[in-house]
């Protein structure tokens, strides 16, 4: 076998490690909403500061949307009361947050946010009756679009929480801002 010179080898390496494709995680920014938002054609979106509280970061993956469409976000927080922010391109449905009762709207932002509570649809007077409070109990979602900039397309964004009240719900969702405006 022959060898290759280290003169002609450390070259293709360095090359073939600059025209790899990197995970949104090892771009290095030090914020992995950023690190996400590199490569995407939608908005991203993130927390506001304070939003989350003491509940600590769990997971933050980018998710394949199938082999035609770009990846989608799942960032959760905490565990047995938790948070998950999921956003993909307005376009295109990726996550499915799950059966319950849509009990509410909400201006979000700026946008019309629905809210859906997780009542059981097998348990007819609690389904009949679900409502915001039930939140806190089952859990729920809002979920919205946001418009396209001149840029990026526009985000569909779910934030799921479980253990919260609809008002932390609220506050949560009113908190989250974009990473560049435009």
């Amino acid at each position: 076998m022959r060898k290759i010179p280290l003169s002609v080898l450390l070259p293709l390496v360095a090359i073939a490690t600059l025209i790899a494709p990197a995970p949104a995680q090892a771009m290095g920014s030090g914020n992995q909403y950023q690190d996400a938002q590199t490569g995407l054609s939608y908005q991203i979106w993130q927390p506001g500061k304070g939003s989350t509280k003491d509940l600590t970061l769990r997971s933050f993956k980018l998710l394949s949307c199938g082999a035609k469409n770009e990846q989608w976000l799942a960032a959760i927080y905490g565990e047995d009361r938790s948070i998950q922010f999921l956003e993909t391109d307005a376009a295109v449905k990726c996550s499915n947050p799950g059966l319950g009762k849509q009990i509410a709207t909400a201006s979000i932002n700026g946008q019309i946010a629905k809210i859906v509570a997780f009542c059981d649809p097998a348990n007819a007077k609690q389904w009949k009756k679900c409502s915001t409070a039930d939140i806190q109990n089952y859990g729920g979602y809002a979920m919205w679009n946001t418009k396209p900039t001149k840029l990026l397309h526009g985000t569909s964004i779910e934030v799921l929480i479980s253990g919260l009240t609809y008002a932390d719900l609220l506050r949560i969702s009113r908190a989250m801002t974009p990473l560049m405006k435009q």
